[in-house]
Protein backbone atom coordinates (compact mmCIF):
# COMPACT_ATOMS: atom_id res chain seq x y z
CA UNK A 1 0.00 0.00 0.00
CA UNK A 2 1.42 3.39 -0.97
CA UNK A 3 1.85 6.37 1.32
CA UNK A 4 -0.81 8.26 -0.64
CA UNK A 5 -3.32 5.43 -0.16
CA UNK A 6 -2.64 5.37 3.58
CA UNK A 7 -3.22 9.12 3.64
CA UNK A 8 -6.60 8.63 1.93
CA UNK A 9 -7.63 6.18 4.65
CA UNK A 10 -6.45 8.60 7.35
CA UNK A 11 -8.32 11.54 5.79
CA UNK A 12 -11.50 9.48 5.64
CA UNK A 13 -11.22 8.62 9.33
CA UNK A 14 -10.45 12.22 10.27
CA UNK A 15 -13.63 13.27 8.47
CA UNK A 16 -15.46 10.96 10.89
CA UNK A 17 -14.20 13.15 13.77
CA UNK A 18 -12.32 10.35 15.48
CA UNK A 19 -9.92 11.44 18.23
CA UNK A 20 -6.35 10.55 17.28
CA UNK A 21 -5.93 7.95 20.03
CA UNK A 22 -9.01 6.09 18.72
CA UNK A 23 -8.18 6.73 15.07
CA UNK A 24 -4.79 5.04 15.36
CA UNK A 25 -6.48 1.77 16.34
CA UNK A 26 -9.24 2.07 13.71
CA UNK A 27 -6.73 2.97 11.01
CA UNK A 28 -4.73 -0.14 11.79
CA UNK A 29 -7.88 -2.28 11.43
CA UNK A 30 -8.80 -0.51 8.18
CA UNK A 31 -5.38 -1.03 6.63
CA UNK A 32 -5.24 -4.69 7.69
CA UNK A 33 -8.73 -5.31 6.31
CA UNK A 34 -7.89 -3.62 3.00
CA UNK A 35 -4.66 -5.61 2.65
CA UNK A 36 -6.46 -8.88 3.34
CA UNK A 37 -9.18 -8.08 0.79
CA UNK A 38 -6.60 -7.17 -1.85
CA UNK A 39 -4.74 -10.45 -1.31
CA UNK A 40 -7.61 -12.86 -0.72
CA UNK A 41 -10.12 -11.46 -3.24
CA UNK A 42 -7.68 -9.82 -5.66
CA UNK A 43 -9.37 -6.42 -5.30
CA UNK A 44 -7.90 -3.05 -6.17
CA UNK A 45 -7.14 -0.66 -3.31
CA UNK A 46 -10.25 1.42 -3.97
CA UNK A 47 -12.55 -1.59 -4.19
CA UNK A 48 -11.13 -2.99 -0.95
CA UNK A 49 -11.36 0.45 0.65
CA UNK A 50 -15.05 0.69 -0.26
CA UNK A 51 -15.71 -2.75 1.23
CA UNK A 52 -14.04 -1.63 4.48
CA UNK A 53 -16.07 1.59 4.50
CA UNK A 54 -19.31 -0.40 4.16
CA UNK A 55 -18.24 -2.79 6.92
CA UNK A 56 -17.56 0.11 9.31
CA UNK A 57 -20.52 2.23 8.20
CA UNK A 58 -22.74 1.74 11.25
CA UNK A 59 -19.90 2.36 13.72
CA UNK A 60 -18.57 5.49 11.98
CA UNK A 61 -21.82 7.10 10.79
CA UNK A 62 -22.10 10.64 12.17
CA UNK A 63 -25.42 11.65 13.71
CA UNK A 64 -26.94 13.79 16.46
CA UNK A 65 -28.78 11.81 19.09
CA UNK A 66 -30.61 14.75 20.66
CA UNK A 67 -28.34 15.23 23.68
CA UNK A 68 -26.98 18.53 25.06
CA UNK A 69 -24.07 18.50 22.64
CA UNK A 70 -25.05 19.73 19.17
CA UNK A 71 -22.04 18.05 17.57
CA UNK A 72 -22.62 15.06 15.32
CA UNK A 73 -20.75 11.99 16.47
CA UNK A 74 -20.60 8.25 15.84
CA UNK A 75 -21.44 5.14 17.82
CA UNK A 76 -17.75 4.27 17.94
CA UNK A 77 -16.87 7.60 19.56
CA UNK A 78 -19.79 7.31 21.97
CA UNK A 79 -18.76 3.81 23.04
CA UNK A 80 -15.13 4.84 23.44
CA UNK A 81 -16.03 7.94 25.47
CA UNK A 82 -18.40 5.98 27.71
CA UNK A 83 -15.74 3.36 28.38
CA UNK A 84 -13.21 6.05 29.30
CA UNK A 85 -15.70 7.86 31.52
CA UNK A 86 -16.78 4.66 33.26
CA UNK A 87 -13.16 3.73 33.94
CA UNK A 88 -12.47 7.18 35.41
CA UNK A 89 -15.60 7.15 37.58
CA UNK A 90 -14.87 3.66 38.88
CA UNK A 91 -11.28 4.48 39.84
CA UNK A 92 -12.16 7.89 41.27
CA UNK A 93 -15.00 6.41 43.36
CA UNK A 94 -12.57 3.91 44.92
CA UNK A 95 -9.91 6.56 45.57
CA UNK A 96 -12.52 9.02 46.85
CA UNK A 97 -13.99 6.47 49.26
CA UNK A 98 -10.54 5.52 50.59
CA UNK A 99 -9.71 9.21 51.15
CA UNK A 100 -13.06 9.76 52.85
CA UNK A 101 -12.54 6.68 55.05
CA UNK A 102 -9.11 7.97 56.13
CA UNK A 103 -10.70 11.28 57.14
CA UNK A 104 -13.49 9.58 59.10
CA UNK A 105 -11.10 7.23 60.92
CA UNK A 106 -8.85 10.17 61.78
CA UNK A 107 -11.88 12.11 63.01
CA UNK A 108 -12.90 9.24 65.28
CA UNK A 109 -9.52 8.43 66.79
CA UNK A 110 -7.52 11.70 66.77
CA UNK A 111 -8.15 14.70 69.06
CA UNK A 112 -10.26 17.21 67.16
CA UNK A 113 -7.77 20.12 67.15
CA UNK A 114 -5.07 17.85 65.73
CA UNK A 115 -7.57 16.38 63.26
CA UNK A 116 -8.61 19.88 62.15
CA UNK A 117 -5.03 20.82 61.25
CA UNK A 118 -4.32 17.50 59.53
CA UNK A 119 -7.58 17.65 57.60
CA UNK A 120 -6.89 21.14 56.28
CA UNK A 121 -3.38 20.09 55.18
CA UNK A 122 -4.86 17.04 53.44
CA UNK A 123 -7.48 19.13 51.61
CA UNK A 124 -4.84 21.66 50.53
CA UNK A 125 -2.77 18.80 49.11
CA UNK A 126 -5.77 17.33 47.27
CA UNK A 127 -6.64 20.71 45.73
CA UNK A 128 -3.06 21.64 44.77
CA UNK A 129 -1.97 18.27 43.38
CA UNK A 130 -3.81 18.61 40.01
CA UNK A 131 -2.19 22.03 39.55
CA UNK A 132 1.20 20.49 40.29
CA UNK A 133 0.60 17.81 37.65
CA UNK A 134 -0.50 20.46 35.15
CA UNK A 135 2.55 22.67 35.71
CA UNK A 136 4.96 19.73 35.66
CA UNK A 137 3.54 18.37 32.38
CA UNK A 138 2.39 21.66 30.86
CA UNK A 139 3.91 20.97 27.44
CA UNK A 140 1.70 17.89 27.07
CA UNK A 141 -1.45 19.66 28.30
CA UNK A 142 -0.79 22.45 25.81
CA UNK A 143 -0.35 20.04 22.91
CA UNK A 144 -3.98 20.40 21.66
CA UNK A 145 -3.19 24.08 21.00
CA UNK A 146 -0.50 22.97 18.56
CA UNK A 147 -2.94 20.69 16.71
CA UNK A 148 -6.07 22.82 16.68
CA UNK A 149 -7.76 21.11 13.72
CA UNK A 150 -7.88 17.65 15.30
CA UNK A 151 -8.95 16.21 18.62
CA UNK A 152 -6.16 14.24 20.25
CA UNK A 153 -8.19 12.35 22.84
CA UNK A 154 -11.51 12.41 24.68
CA UNK A 155 -9.44 12.90 27.85
CA UNK A 156 -8.43 16.41 26.77
CA UNK A 157 -11.99 17.61 27.40
CA UNK A 158 -11.97 16.09 30.87
CA UNK A 159 -8.66 17.37 32.22
CA UNK A 160 -9.65 21.05 31.93
CA UNK A 161 -12.31 20.50 34.61
CA UNK A 162 -9.72 20.73 37.38
CA UNK A 163 -10.18 24.54 37.33
CA UNK A 164 -13.81 24.23 38.43
CA UNK A 165 -13.99 22.85 41.95
CA UNK A 166 -10.69 24.03 43.50
CA UNK A 167 -11.67 27.65 42.91
CA UNK A 168 -14.87 27.14 44.89
CA UNK A 169 -13.47 24.82 47.56
CA UNK A 170 -12.63 27.57 50.06
CA UNK A 171 -15.91 26.73 51.80
CA UNK A 172 -14.25 23.54 53.10
CA UNK A 173 -11.51 25.44 54.92
CA UNK A 174 -13.91 27.99 56.37
CA UNK A 175 -16.40 25.29 57.35
CA UNK A 176 -13.82 23.16 59.18
CA UNK A 177 -12.24 26.16 60.92
CA UNK A 178 -15.64 27.28 62.21
CA UNK A 179 -17.02 23.82 63.07
CA UNK A 180 -17.09 22.08 66.41
CA UNK A 181 -16.03 18.48 66.92
CA UNK A 182 -19.47 17.15 65.98
CA UNK A 183 -19.57 18.37 62.42
CA UNK A 184 -19.22 14.83 61.01
CA UNK A 185 -21.74 13.24 63.38
CA UNK A 186 -24.07 11.20 61.13
CA UNK A 187 -26.79 11.27 63.80
CA UNK A 188 -27.36 14.91 62.84
CA UNK A 189 -28.81 16.12 59.54
CA UNK A 190 -25.92 18.55 59.16
CA UNK A 191 -23.42 15.73 59.71
CA UNK A 192 -25.02 13.57 57.01
CA UNK A 193 -24.86 16.47 54.56
CA UNK A 194 -21.21 17.22 55.35
CA UNK A 195 -20.24 13.56 54.98
CA UNK A 196 -21.87 13.48 51.56
CA UNK A 197 -20.08 16.67 50.49
CA UNK A 198 -16.72 15.32 51.61
CA UNK A 199 -17.21 12.07 49.74
CA UNK A 200 -18.22 14.00 46.62
CA UNK A 201 -15.25 16.37 46.96
CA UNK A 202 -12.68 13.57 47.24
CA UNK A 203 -14.26 11.59 44.40
CA UNK A 204 -14.38 14.66 42.15
CA UNK A 205 -10.75 15.53 42.83
CA UNK A 206 -9.76 11.90 42.26
CA UNK A 207 -11.57 11.97 38.89
CA UNK A 208 -9.57 15.06 37.91
CA UNK A 209 -6.25 13.42 38.80
CA UNK A 210 -7.14 10.12 37.12
CA UNK A 211 -8.19 12.01 33.96
CA UNK A 212 -4.93 13.92 33.93
CA UNK A 213 -2.82 10.79 34.31
CA UNK A 214 -4.77 8.92 31.62
CA UNK A 215 -4.47 11.91 29.30
CA UNK A 216 -0.70 12.03 29.80
CA UNK A 217 -0.41 8.29 29.23
CA UNK A 218 -2.30 8.52 25.93
CA UNK A 219 -0.64 11.71 24.68
CA UNK A 220 2.88 10.41 25.23
CA UNK A 221 2.01 7.33 23.18
CA UNK A 222 0.56 9.22 20.20
CA UNK A 223 3.20 11.97 19.92
CA UNK A 224 5.35 9.99 17.41
CA UNK A 225 2.25 9.42 15.25
CA UNK A 226 1.38 13.12 15.38
CA UNK A 227 4.89 14.21 14.47
CA UNK A 228 4.96 11.78 11.55
CA UNK A 229 1.56 12.52 10.06
CA UNK A 230 0.42 16.03 11.04
CA UNK A 231 1.73 19.55 10.87
CA UNK A 232 1.65 21.89 13.83
CA UNK A 233 -1.11 24.54 13.56
CA UNK A 234 -0.10 28.13 12.90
Amino acid sequence: MTKEQKTEVRDYLLAKKLPIDVMIEVEDHFLSQINELQIEKDLTFYDAFNVAIIAWHDDLKLFWDGNWSLENTSMLIKKSTKQKLFSILRKSAIIGFISYAIVILSYLFIPFEIFRIGFIIFVVFVVIFPFFIYLKEKKYFDLPKRYKDIRLSAYQNLVSSFFILPMSSSWIFRFVLESNDGFLDVSLAEGIFVNFLLLFFFSFEAAIIVSQLKYLEIIKKIIPYLQENFKVSN
